[in-house]
């Protein structure tokens, strides 16, 4: 139906609405002045907004509720905050004061949160924060950096071309590369060769049956071990209770600063 035709009363029009320049509308909003004016001047109502435009910003508020999606595999995951739980951010908030509802509905997510799940690989064509637990059957790639938070399981190798972070405990299978820095904050475990450009900065373990090559310098607080090991730049050890152990070649281009005397292994 076309509205503004067949009456004569003021409506608003729409947008992009022909016909006659909107008046602006007199209302008695002082209560005084208005005893003068007829009733075709206090029976317009004030503008209002197209349901239409309401529905297309509800819409775009949804399209950005998790962010820029920058993720392209099988099953894409959403990347969120770590200290939220999977069920506050799918919004389902029940929180139904007392009663024994609101305990079952918390036992519940709290049980989704620590399930793992299974993806094929992970293709990321920028920065990603990924949230275990999770295991990955084949690699994980990323354009940008990628963030480990929790425990993961990745079979094939681990490509970034920024930094990458972990804040867990993760399992390789294969090769772990990276044109930027490794920083780990918990564990990582490699079966095959690991080359960082950049730093590399342990608070943990770091454990690779192959060999380490890290063009940056390496510092460790905690404990490194190798089967061979290639550092550029200076090795340092943080503590008495910080180490590392070389298996077959250690090369070390830089400074060594190991302040380690009186730890007994």
């Amino acid at each position: 139906m076309r509205k503004g035709k067949g009456r004569d009363d003021v409506t608003v029009p729409k947008r992009k609405g022909r016909g006659q320049q909107l008046p602006e509308p007199h209302l008695d909003q002082s209560g005084s002045g208005s005893a003068g004016h007829s009733s075709s001047s206090t029976s317009v109502p004030p503008p209002t907004v197209a349901e239409s435009t309401l529905v297309e910003d509800e819409n775009a508020e949804e399209s950005l509720e998790f962010g820029e999606e920058i993720i392209h595999f099988d099953s894409p995951i959403r990347a969120y905050d770590p200290t939220q739980t999977a069920l506050a951010m799918a919004g389902h908030h029940h929180h139904g004061g007392a009663g024994g509802g609101g305990t079952s509905s918390s036992a519940s997510s709290s049980a989704q949160a620590q399930e793992v799940r299974k993806r094929k690989s992970i293709k990321s064509e920028g920065s990603v924060e990924i949230v275990g637990p999770m295991e990955v059957e084949g690699s994980v790639k990323s354009m940008g950096a990628v963030t480990f938070t929790g425990d993961f399981s990745v079979r094939d190798r681990i490509e970034a071309y920024g930094d990458i972070e972990v804040n867990g405990n993760v399992t390789c299978g294969s090769k772990v590369k990276s044109f930027g820095s490794l920083y780990i904050n918990g564990s990582l475990l490699c079966s095959d060769k690991v080359k960082i450009f950049g730093k590399l900065n342990i608070t943990g373990t770091f454990e690779c049956q192959d060999e380490i090559e890290v063009w940056g310098a390496v510092t460790i607080n905690g404990y490194m071990k190798c089967n061979k090991l290639t550092a550029y730049g200076s090795l340092t050890t943080v503590g008495d209770q910080s180490w590392y152990e070389v298996e077959d070649t250690e090369t070390v281009w830089g400074a060594k600063l190991i302040q380690h005397d009186d730890f007994e292994g």
